[in-house]
Parts: C-alpha cells; sequence; structure tokens
C-alpha cells in the first residue's frame, strides 16, 4: 500500500488549512506503560505518535494517567472538525496494550479515525469493537494554573 504525502509538509497553502481529523488521547501512566512491557509491545507509543504525525489533521494528547485502570492500556479517540470547529464526544477504548489492538488503533488513526462527531463508535474497526468501554466528552488540555 503507497504511503499519502502529508498536505500539510508538501503544499504551503495547505498548511493554513486545518482539514481536521481524529484526536487520539493515551494514558502513559505507570500502569498502562507497565501493561504494555508485559505485552512486549513498549513501542506502541512511538508508532501511535509517528501514525499521527504522518496523518493530515490528527492530534495527539498524552497524559500521566486517564483514570480507569482498571480498563487496561486506555485511549479515547474523537473527531476534532478543522479550522477551529468542535470536537466530538470520544470514544474509550480499553485493554490497548496488545500488539493488535495498538496494530489495530494505529491503522484507524492512519485512515482518518471517526467519522462522526456524535457517534465516534459507529465507524470503530471490528477488531477494536471488544475494546469500546463507552463514549464521552471530547478530549481537552487544561492548564494546570
Amino acid at each position: 500500500m503507497k504511503k499519502k504525502a502529508n498536505p500539510l509538509k508538501t503544499d504551503p497553502q495547505a498548511a493554513r488549512i486545518d482539514p481536521g481529523g481524529p484526536i487520539l488521547a493515551l494514558c502513559v501512566g505507570q500502569r498502562c506503560s507497565a501493561l504494555r512491557r508485559l505485552a512486549e509491545n513498549e513501542n506502541s507509543v512511538e508508532d501511535l505518535k509517528s501514525a499521527v504525525k504522518n496523518s493530515a489533521g490528527a492530534v495527539f494528547i498524552s497524559a500521566d494517567c486517564l483514570g480507569p485502570c482498571s480498563l487496561g492500556a486506555v485511549a479515547a479517540v474523537a473527531h476534532r472538525g478543522g479550522n477551529g470547529k468542535d470536537t466530538g464526544r470520544s470514544v474509550w477504548l480499553g485493554s490497548t496494550e496488545g500488539p493488535q489492538r495498538s496494530e489495530a488503533l494505529k491503522r484507524w488513526i492512519t485512515e482518518g479515525g471517526p467519522s462522526s462527531h456524535d457517534r465516534p463508535d459507529n465507524d470503530v474497526p471490528a477488531s477494536l469493537t471488544p475494546a469500546i468501554v463507552g463514549l464521552g466528552q471530547p478530549p481537552s488540555i487544561r492548564s494546570n494554573s
């Protein structure tokens, strides 16, 4: 499969247009990191960062702890509208520490992630559907001030 060129890198005009895309919030706290090590999948975080970096409009958010530790390594994925439009609801995925699920998550992000603002779970790849643990508010970044 031929890799698509990132339009933001090849066309200076495209850099002024925000195409929107997926937001991936990933827990990199102690427990989730330990679960990735146990699954011999420590490089999955870097692989996901790389997928986001090479996708048009994707955003990566990492957090020391997203909270629901009993759900395994967690991730939240949402659709972000371009040019300042709102971010939609997020679909929460649990137990993403294994190579199969992290690879499926990487592919989904690379392919554009959720297409729906309100129902990000509508087009979750079949290999990730068992990982769905719920829907929630959009991921957000808050300052510590």
